[in-house]
């Protein structure tokens, strides 16, 4: 007994561990999406980075070899998956146009601060989600000065100091209209902006968002604008599945920041589920934006 004991490398149960994580990071595509279960697991993969984080702390204690290796390599799969996102992109230059979006939530008597907060920072387009009879109001007297032209379609908004022409009603499959998009008479040459608020997913409802993402995928590849801009609470991460398609037509840049970009929940964010997509632009800035009452934290992005 004391033979086999000696044989088997120490730690073991925590190597299997790392590894398992590891091949989930790996593999998380082949998983079942049973109810939408694989694609919730997904939009907070980065959190694996806690688990390998944790499982490394108890092979250092438990003075494991065999364990520390598994950790190593656990980690070097994560690295390698968030390490782009995690560090800061490089700014390019200086931005042609700059927009802000951000969720404010529904039924949120601090909508008119929260666009006020926005504008602000002085972009030169305001695109807001989950709006409702109160808070366009509100939003659009806090606005209005600044931002002449406006487009508001079911609960998305878009406010801009730019010329809007354009304007369609999207409503992405989902039965009523929840997304839109207008031409921005931008220097140069138009830049189409579609401002999205995708279905929010749930254990055992995620038909409704994933409907929405499909049409929106073949939306803009359909589209044969030359400049196009995605803005919006698209209610799933890069790292779901489900998003994968999207990005096979449209690009999103790293913050600026050191970070995941995280945006939800507000007081304490875990998730990125605000996003800014490119096509025939370059982000040259993005920042995730400081609570301001709302649900979701806003982005701030420059592009040219």
């Amino acid at each position: 007994m004391s033979i086999l004991s000696s044989s088997r490398p120490r730690g073991i149960l925590i190597g299997i561990l790392a590894l398992g994580v590891g091949a989930l990071l790996l593999w998380h595509g082949f998983l079942p999406n049973v109810a939408g279960s694989a694609s919730l697991l997904e939009t907070f993969l980065p959190w694996l980075g806690v688990v390998i984080l944790l499982l490394g702390l108890v092979a250092i204690v438990r003075f494991s070899f065999f364990g520390g290796l598994c950790v190593a390599a656990a980690a070097t799969i994560w690295a390698l998956a968030f390490m782009p996102t995690l560090l800061p992109g490089m700014r390019l230059g200086t931005s042609s146009l700059t927009i802000a979006s951000e969720n404010i939530h529904a039924d949120n008597a601090a909508a008119a601060n929260i666009a006020r907060d926005l504008a602000a920072r002085d972009p030169d387009v305001i695109a807001l989600q989950e709006l409702d009879a109160t808070s366009r109001e509100a939003v659009s007297g806090a606005l209005a000065a600044t931002y002449p032209y406006s487009e508001v379609v079911g609960t998305v908004g878009v406010w801009s100091k730019v010329a809007i022409t354009n304007q369609k009603r999207l409503d992405l499959g989902l039965g009523w209209d929840r997304a839109l998009s207008v031409d921005l008479d931008t220097p140069g040459a138009t830049t189409r902006l579609y401002a999205v608020h995708l279905a929010s997913v749930r254990p055992g409802q995620y038909a409704q968002r994933d409907t929405m993402l499909s049409q929106l995928t073949d939306t803009l590849r359909s589209d044969g604008s030359s400049r196009i801009l995605v803005v919006g609470d698209f209610n799933t991460a890069t790292t779901d599945r489900k998003f994968t398609p999207l990005l096979s037509t449209m690009t999103e840049a790293a913050d600026d920041e050191l970070g995941l970009g995280f945006t939800w929940p507000a007081e304490f964010p875990v998730a990125r589920l605000d996003h800014a997509l490119v096509r025939g632009l370059t982000t040259v800035s993005s920042e995730v934006l400081p609570d301001n009452g709302s649900d979701h934290r806003g982005i701030l992005v420059g592009v040219r």
